[in-house]
């Protein structure tokens, strides 16, 4: 059985349980004393040659160390679907990249949606498996840019507050067992 059939069931289980001890914090706001960390990349300073109102930058590193990543992000419930149609914009955007990095990212990364919902929250799951060495897979708005230059500014002021806020996960991921297999 391959790695990745076998990662997917045992990463879902963890993730619920993640995500169930997670929710009550996600439910109260964070301190006045604590800004909210952005949960996605943020439109930024632009680079050279970027128009100044949709250079996006990251907020946050998911750039994996071994052959599995996983991150988790929880989602507010009403904002599911803004955040399923930028996934699909992401999809999207991978799919008709031409460079080698983005079709590997592309390549090993997968998004679930748990089934269970912990109230307020939708988790989903994206597992990286074989991951792309060096790339930053929460980097969304600049894998989008890269596509859909003129797309992300908008797409960017509808899904911005659809993650809760400190609600994203990264997990690099060492097998320790293969309990199918030698």
């Amino acid at each position: 059985m391959k790695l990745r059939t076998m990662v997917a069931p045992l990463a879902l289980g963890m993730v619920f349980a993640v995500a169930t001890a997670r929710v009550a914090g996600a439910q109260s706001p964070a301190p006045a004393s604590q800004p909210a960390a952005p949960a996605q990349a943020q439109p930024a300073a632009p680079a050279q040659g970027q128009p100044a109102a949709a250079a996006p930058a990251a907020a946050a590193d998911a750039t994996f160390s071994g052959q599995v990543g996983m991150l988790i992000v929880q989602v507010k419930a009403d904002q599911a679907q803004v955040y399923e149609s930028l996934l699909t914009k992401l999809k999207e955007s991978l799919a008709k990249n031409e460079k080698p990095e983005r079709k590997a990212m592309a390549a090993g990364w997968k998004v679930y949606k748990s089934s269970d919902v912990a109230g307020p929250v939708v988790v989903y799951v994206h597992i990286i498996d074989p991951v792309a060495a060096g790339q930053n897979y929460i980097e969304t708005y600049k894998l989008i840019y890269e596509t859909f230059p003129t797309e992300v500014a908008d797409l960017y002021a509808k899904t911005k507050d659809a993650t809760v806020p400190s609600g994203i996960n990264r997990l690099n991921l060492v097998l320790v067992t293969h309990l199918g297999g030698s």
